[in-house]
């Protein structure tokens, strides 16, 4: 049996006999997989069908968590999710491979929701969509049109949202949600609440003393196991030492802080965290002049953090600049987003070359500016 390989699906040259159980691999397995793992999961949805030897063999949580290695690491697997702020809520995806070409990416997902969820975090292809009203949560992996039941409500109305995160729990294969709370009758009455899919109840963490602040983003950025939010010390003034990095660990349901990197003595402003392959970033504007790009080459260890971006603000057409890092390419192209103006840039790491011809603010690609997600194809259920 051959297989014909195109860019998103994968067709039998060969018609298959009329009993597909019957059918026996004319491959060993071993290789089998390894075709397996490279393909796109319509195909792999697809040749599930075929008998049971197909069914079982990509239904194995090792081919699936080898397929979704390959998948995270792709770019013609990645989406773009998010959730428009206009009414009614409707959740939408485009490929993100179209970006790199200075193309326009087609609508393949437009979800509209009978209750208000928004996107809080995406995560091994699952993404994990929250309900600010009822406080509850659910997951879905809209690439094999997974949905997991919603979770019991964590409070009552009486409390908003001010953090939130969404990540996974490698030691325990377990994936939770952070609820960071405050109680709308008593600001000074916080909470936090953490949930683990597949059980029943929300746990109550104690001694979380470190509260982002509205002028940060209440998203927490998930890596190496756990959520991080850019946050400053209770009771201290509102100055650069009083910033850091709040981390929770998702396995020890514990936090820590982390130290941002030295700025030289800079004025520094809007701090952002964002995560390029698979290590923590922060991005924030020096001296008015320049937006500077940082990366945490080692989890966890300050010295790690390495300037990854300088670009000077008058090459980013006199807009306001939160310019978030979203993925990065073997060629040293990033594709970032500023997140003031919706508007997507190219930059050449190699020749310090701007490209601001990605403007589709008017062509439907909007509203996204709080809650832009990256969600690779997988196979992941739980």
């Amino acid at each position: 049996m051959n297989l014909d390989q195109h860019e998103n699906d994968v067709v039998f040259s060969q018609p298959l006999p009329p009993n597909g159980d019957e059918l026996c691999p004319p491959l060993p397995e071993e290789l089998i997989v390894e075709i397996l793992l490279r393909l796109p999961v319509r195909s792999l949805l697809q040749f599930k069908c075929i008998c049971k030897f197909w069914k079982t063999l990509i239904s194995d949580p090792k081919v699936v968590k080898r397929h979704l290695q390959f998948s995270s690491s792709s770019l013609i697997h990645q989406r773009l999710f998010f959730s428009q702020l206009s009414e009614p809520q409707e959740i939408v995806s485009y490929p993100l491979k179209p970006l790199f070409g200075n193309l326009l990416p087609p609508v393949t997902s437009n979800w509209v929701m009978k209750n208000p969820y928004y996107i809080i975090g995406s995560c091994n292809g699952l993404l994990c969509l929250y309900n600010r009203y009822q406080h509850c949560v659910k997951l879905r992996n809209p690439s094999i049109m997974f949905k997991s039941d919603k979770s019991p409500r964590a409070v009552s109305l009486d409390w908003m949202n001010i953090q939130y995160g969404f990540g996974y729990d490698r030691v325990n294969d377990k994936y939770k949600v952070l609820l960071g709370l405050r109680n709308k009758n008593d600001p000074n009455l916080t909470l936090t609440k953490v949930y683990t899919f597949g059980d029943d109840s929300w746990k109550t963490i104690q001694n979380f003393d470190l509260t982002p602040t509205r002028q940060f983003s209440l998203l927490g950025k998930f890596v190496s196991g756990t959520l991080n939010w850019i946050a400053k010390k209770r009771g201290v003034s509102s100055n650069q030492s009083a910033i850091l990095i709040l981390s929770f660990d998702l396995e020890k349901d514990t936090y820590k802080e982390l130290l941002l990197p030295q700025d030289d003595g800079e004025k520094v402003y809007g701090h952002t965290l964002y995560v390029l392959n698979n290590c923590l970033g922060v991005c924030y504007e020096t001296n008015k002049t320049h937006w500077v790009v940082w990366l945490m080459k080692e989890y966890g260890v300050v010295e790690s953090w390495t300037r990854f971006m300088i670009i000077p603000l008058d090459k980013s057409n006199k807009q306001p600049a939160i310019v978030i890092p979203l993925f990065l390419l073997e060629n040293g192209v990033v594709l970032l987003v500023n997140k003031y103006t919706s508007q997507f840039v190219l930059y050449n790491l190699n020749s310090g070359e701007l490209d601001y011809s990605l403007d589709y603010s008017s062509k439907g690609i909007s509203n996204f500016r709080h809650n832009l997600h990256i969600c690779c194809e997988s196979l992941v259920s739980i």
